[in-house]
Parts: structure tokens; C-alpha cells; sequence
């Protein structure tokens, strides 16, 4: 009985939470064009949190709003957990978003007439849950970044910290399995900023996928890589 080799081009070709493949971003018309990205490729593993540095103007944050599906490409191909996004309408893009990725930024974006538990069901929600069946997976969210007493007050009446905190919260809660975080750090204090990245890191130990932008060496220091960016393209990638 003869048995037969494996076709090497048949292989799997393996599936991240997150991979760019040959992405280009250009604004503006010609003759007055900026290329933000410039055939940029990259990926993220299961339990890897990956910090992008880079001066500014270099593409870092084009970079995540791409990654986050909040921006499309010019050109190349996005694919969430292998699912290519590039070609969904607005709406799929949309729902992909919500049930696949965290996005944490650094103005923390909560709807000040919402709750924090309100807030934070937001995603769920815009997804058709209903909310007051969920107020268990919305506590435990809101317990994992210590604000487990904060369900019911309104974002003007939490400090920036616990807002950041917030929105970290609404990221994590739900199955998604990458998380994206743009100068989470910026608008925070030191010691505020070293417990936020430290959330953060504490969830990707878990087994989520994160991508970190920031201008901060030392919270790069708690990522697994760091990648740094120029002119839109990536110079440097360090283990």
C-alpha cells in the first residue's frame, strides 16, 4: 500500500486573531496624496500583546483604526480571527467589530447620559442583547477592573482613571478575542496608567490578542514585541 506525501501548498495556512496583509492607506487626491500605511503586514497571536511605537504622524493610530475595522485600507486585506473583512459592507464590518474586537482610546469615548453598566452593555446591546438580562457578565466585567460598586453612576461622576477603566471594561466584556488600546495612557497619571496596561495584560495572559500604541517606553515594556513605525512603514520589529 502506498501512501501518499502531503501537498505543501495545501498546509493550513494558520489563524490569528489579527493579520494585516500588505495594507496601504492614502489620503487626499493627487496631486496632494499622504500614504499613512505603506504596504505594512503584520499579525497577533493568541496571548501576545504588541506595542506599536513610532514618531508622530508615522501611521501608528492609521495602523490600529485599520486593524479595528474603523478605517478601510486603500489597499491589501484585514482578517479577524481568518475571516477577511475587506470586502464587508459597512453594516457586516460593523457586527464583525462589535463581537471580535475591544477598542480602548485614549478619550475614553463614554456616553456621558449612559450608566457605567449602561456603557459598558453597549456593544452587547447595539448587537440586540437585552441588557437587564445581562447585568451578571456586566458586573463581572465592570469587578475585573475593580469597579465592581460603580454600575449606576454616570461618567461625570468618576475620575478619568475610573473612566479609562470603564472603557476597558466595555473592550473586554463579551467573547472578543482581540484587544486594541490607542495611548490608553495619555490622558492618566503614572500610577493610573502602569494599573490600566496592567488590566490590560492581565486579560491577554488569558489567551486575548492585543495591540498597544503608545509613545511610552516603559509601558512598551509590557508587551511581548514592539514594533516601531515610520513614514507608514514598519522599521523595526524587536522580540
Amino acid at each position: 500500500m502506498t501512501t501518499s506525501s502531503p501537498n505543501p501548498d495545501t498546509t493550513p495556512t494558520e489563524v490569528y486573531p489579527l493579520e494585516l496583509r500588505d495594507i496601504t492607506c492614502v489620503f487626499g487626491r493627487e496631486p496632494h496624496t499622504v500614504t499613512a500605511l505603506d504596504h505594512v503586514s503584520m499579525h497577533v497571536q493568541p496571548g501576545e500583546l504588541v506595542a506599536i511605537m513610532g514618531p508622530s504622524g508615522s501611521g501608528k493610530s492609521t495602523l490600529l483604526n485599520v486593524a479595528g475595522l474603523l478605517q478601510r485600507p486603500t489597499a491589501g486585506e484585514v482578517l479577524i480571527d481568518g475571516v477577511s473583512a475587506t470586502t464587508l459592507n459597512d453594516k457586516r464590518a460593523a457586527a464583525l467589530r462589535r463581537q471580535h474586537i475591544g477598542v480602548v482610546f485614549q478619550r475614553f469615548n463614554l456616553v456621558p447620559t449612559l450608566t457605567v453598566g449602561e456603557n459598558v452593555a453597549l456593544p452587547l446591546e447595539l448587537d440586540g442583547a437585552n441588557v437587564a438580562k445581562l447585568k451578571d457578565d456586566i458586573n463581572a466585567a465592570l469587578a475585573e477592573v475593580g469597579l465592581d460598586d460603580m454600575f449606576d453612576r454616570f461618567p461625570e461622576e468618576i475620575s478619568g482613571g475610573q473612566a479609562q477603566r470603564v472603557a476597558i471594561a466595555r473592550a473586554l466584556i463579551g467573547p472578543r478575542r482581540l484587544l486594541l488600546a490607542d495611548e490608553p495612557t495619555g490622558a492618566l497619571d503614572t500610577a493610573t496608567g502602569d494599573e490600566v496596561i496592567g488590566i490590560l495584560r492581565d486579560r491577554i495572559d488569558q489567551g486575548a490578542a492585543g495591540l498597544l500604541v503608545t509613545h511610552e517606553p516603559r509601558f512598551a515594556g509590557w508587551a511581548d514585541r514592539v514594533i516601531h513605525v515610520r513614514d507608514g512603514r514598519i522599521t523595526t520589529r524587536e522580540v
